[in-house]
């Protein structure tokens, strides 16, 4: 068996071989030709855009983080709230946006950790905060609710949201 387990350890090393002359080869064959030189202004105008820059909240002294949002290009005042899985408005936020608001459309939307929550259903069709846009994001009308409430169904949009100490970094 001696001569068994060698033939098994070349063929073994022989199949490693293999698979990285493939796997350095292929990567070339399947490149496409280069393509010609740009003009300068051909080149400017397929520039990579700049990377989006990033935003640093600094909490409160209630513990909260704060921020200014546009919503349908007027400014909210906003908690920025991780825990939320939506944005929440308060009726009053959701007017000066051009948000109908009709309590007569108040239903059941979910629950806290004080219970059962109602609002309306709404959804912004523009949000931004420092240059970070986001469209057509799901919402809801919190009658009782005192401040408005940037949540997930906007943070989730946000390539990366991130608290360290006493700042909430968004990128």
């Amino acid at each position: 068996m001696p001569g068994y387990a060698a033939a098994m350890r070349i063929a073994m090393l022989m199949m490693i071989a293999l698979g990285t002359v493939i796997g350095l080869a292929l990567p070339t064959a399947m490149r496409s030709p280069a393509p010609a030189p740009a003009t300068p202004a051909a080149a400017a105008a397929t520039a990579t855009p700049a990377p989006p820059r990033e935003t640093v909240i600094r909490r409160e002294g209630d513990g909260h983080f704060y921020a200014f949002a546009n919503v349908n290009s007027e400014p909210i005042r906003f908690v920025v709230d991780t825990g939320a899985s939506t944005v929440a408005l308060t009726p009053e936020d959701a007017r000066r946006a051009h948000i109908n608001f009709d309590p007569s459309q108040v239903v059941r939307v979910g629950y806290s950790a004080g219970g059962e929550l109602s609002g309306q259903p709404v959804m912004i069709d523009r949000m931004e905060l420092d240059g970070k846009r986001a469209g057509s994001v799901p919402a809801v009308v919190l009658p009782n609710l005192t401040v408005s409430l940037l949540g997930q169904s906007y943070l989730r949009q946000i390539a990366t949201v991130s608290i360290s100490n006493d700042e909430m970094r968004l990128k």
